[in-house]
């Protein structure tokens, strides 16, 4: 009965046309977040004239806007971004700053040819390129975060494996919604499964499976089983039913974001790089947080001096906090924070973990305490929005630390740590990084590791200017670091 529900869902006219509705929902939404970079740029450069003078030629503007966006939408298409399943939010965001930066110099193109270059505001040239790729970027994030969630959107797989490989391959694609990757079936070639796995239904056997893929027009299967046993599976029959195979390869610790794939004589082999671990790339990630935390400093330094006089004014005790952290290759280094805490601190935690279980439970599996007796009241808001971090720019513009990089652990946590302790401490940890906008607080130390890890395996620039995005936007919503 509920597997004739999902053939009944599968076959509304919604979903039967769910490409199409896609791709217009994606194609609507990016006119009207690159239209609104450009008139919101303008009228703020209109709003400024008291004070930089000049004028805003809002008809040049306009004609511009039109080519502007047709072009974008054209590169967009042409670049994969509709409707854009299977990409990571990283790589979408790649392809986003791509397509904006390419129409800025053609519209730049197209201006210059219609000799309407001097009457076309420069400010409003470089903010509509900024602004397009903010906006276009969120509004993406939030579409595929909103509807990720109704069963018309992505794309239905069938995943092919043994039940106890589906079912983590089923979950993180749930996981991973934003994907759009779709369990709708799945199918064990033991044949020894049956049960319905996270509300997916089984196929019970190959010809069942071959009508299913032809009768539903599902053009995308995912196998679960090591290499080493798909040769024990026949897959010719596959490509007459599914054109699209994915498969599933447990490569981890090793990068999965920037996979490249070689042909070798007919043999298919694959790549994949620690990036961060190369000096040429090192250099460049140093220039990269040295320019940004400067930039930073400057548009901060007087937030420092009201931060200081608050902690100052709030409890007893000097301003900052330094703390031993563990630094590159395992050397120690002095960590500034603002001081957070009453200067009785280790007295208080080691009180409330002697006369509390549950919070001495909490402590060993998250080294943190939600409700921290030893925080002080301005304490708890710094910490909520990270604001205690800022003087780790100071670590940073020394060399102890990144801008963006792993957890920076204490020396106490090395052994805890174990063998991820190798690859986590050949890079010099971060201020900002994957797990603080990943797992934030809810996850646990062994998580926290697997995050940090995954940072390491999958870094490239992209991925730190993502994480930069992501930074402010959990600050913003005060989840903190």
């Amino acid at each position: 009965m509920k597997q004739n529900q999902n053939l009944q869902k599968l076959q509304t006219p919604l979903l039967v046309n769910r490409k199409a509705a896609v791709n217009l929902s994606l194609i609507f939404l990016d006119i009207f977040t690159l239209s609104l970079a450009v008139v919101f740029s303008a009228t703020l450069r209109y709003l400024l004239q008291p004070i930089m003078g000049g004028t805003v030629n809002w008809p040049v503007i306009l004609n511009g806007m039109v080519f502007y966006v047709i072009f974008s939408i054209l590169l967009a298409w042409l670049n994969g971004l509709y409707p854009g399943f299977g990409l990571p939010a990283v790589q979408e965001m790649q392809k986003i700053i791509y397509v904006v930066s390419l129409a800025i110099i053609f519209l730049g193109l197209f201006l210059f040819l219609q000799q309407l270059g001097l009457a076309y505001s420069r400010s409003v040239f470089i903010l509509t390129w900024f602004l397009s790729v903010l906006f276009m970027m969120l509004g993406r994030f939030a579409l595929r975060n909103r509807f990720s969630k109704f069963y018309w959107w992505g794309i239905p797989m069938i995943i092919i494996g043994t039940k106890d490989r589906v079912k983590p391959a089923i979950e993180k694609l749930i996981q991973s919604r934003r994907l759009g990757f779709r369990p709708v079936y799945y199918f064990d070639p033991n044949q020894k499964s049956y049960e319905t796995i996270f509300d997916v239904m089984p196929i019970k056997t190959y010809q069942a499976l071959k009508e299913m893929a032809s009768y539903e027009k599902i053009q995308h299967v995912i196998f679960t089983e090591p290499i080493v046993d798909l040769k024990t599976i026949k897959l010719e029959w596959m490509r007459d039913v599914i054109p699209n195979i994915l498969f599933i390869l447990d490569t981890a610790p090793f990068g999965s974001l920037w996979v490249r794939a070689i042909d070798i004589h007919g043999t298919l082999a694959i790549e994949t790089n620690y990036h961060l671990l190369n000096k040429q790339e090192m250099i460049i990630k140093r220039v990269f947080d040295m320019s940004l935390t400067l930039l930073l400093l400057l548009l901060t330094w007087p937030v420092f001096i009201l931060l200081g006089l608050l902690v100052q004014l709030d409890s007893k005790g000097p301003i900052l906090y330094t703390q031993k952290r563990l630094g590159k290759d395992g050397k120690l280094f002095d960590s500034y924070k603002f001081r957070t805490m009453f200067q009785d601190a280790d007295e208080k935690l080691e009180e409330v973990l002697a006369a509390d279980h549950d919070a001495y439970q909490e402590y060993q599996t998250y080294h943190k305490l939600t409700n921290d007796p030893r925080v002080t009241r301005i304490g708890k808001i710094f910490r909520r929005y990270s604001l205690d971090e800022l003087p780790q720019f100071i670590n940073v513009l020394k060399g102890d630390m990144n801008l963006i990089g792993p957890r920076s652990y204490l020396p106490r946590e090395l052994d805890i740590m174990g063998d991820y302790a190798k690859l986590i401490l050949k890079v010099k940890p971060g201020l900002t990084g994957w797990w603080q906008v990943m797992g934030r607080n809810q996850t646990s130390f062994k998580e926290r590791l697997e995050l940090d890890e995954y940072y390491i395996s999958n870094w490239s620039i992209w991925l730190d200017i993502y994480i930069m995005f992501k930074t402010i936007w959990v600050l913003i919503r005060g989840e903190g670091l």
